[in-house]
């Protein structure tokens, strides 16, 4: 639903900036062309970070790494109870730790 609301706000944003933007000069109505662009385009990003962000275990690039995470509490388990053969810990293959 949120990018249909998005979207409405882009379509009345264009509406509502042509006439303040007229004010500026002869050129306002063209000026109000990129500044509208510019302004939609930030909240179709936000729109994005926010549909990225919702799911943090999905095991893409960018979220929890939870095979690392669970390989470190196993290795301190492991450690506390007086265990000796331990599991090395993961290792990031390029950058990405998962």
């Amino acid at each position: 639903m949120s990018r249909y609301f998005v979207g409405i706000f882009i379509a009345f944003l264009s509406f509502s900036m042509i006439p303040e933007m007229m004010n500026v000069g002869q050129f306002g109505f063209w000026i109000s062309i990129p500044v509208v662009a510019l302004i939609g385009w930030i909240y179709v990003a936000m729109e994005l970070v926010g549909d990225y962000s919702e799911n943090p275990f999905s095991g893409m690039a960018n979220d929890i790494p939870m095979l690392s995470l669970c390989r470190v509490i196993e290795i301190d388990l492991k450690e506390i109870l007086g265990e000796t053969d331990l599991l090395s810990a993961i290792e990031a293959k390029r950058g990405v730790l998962m």
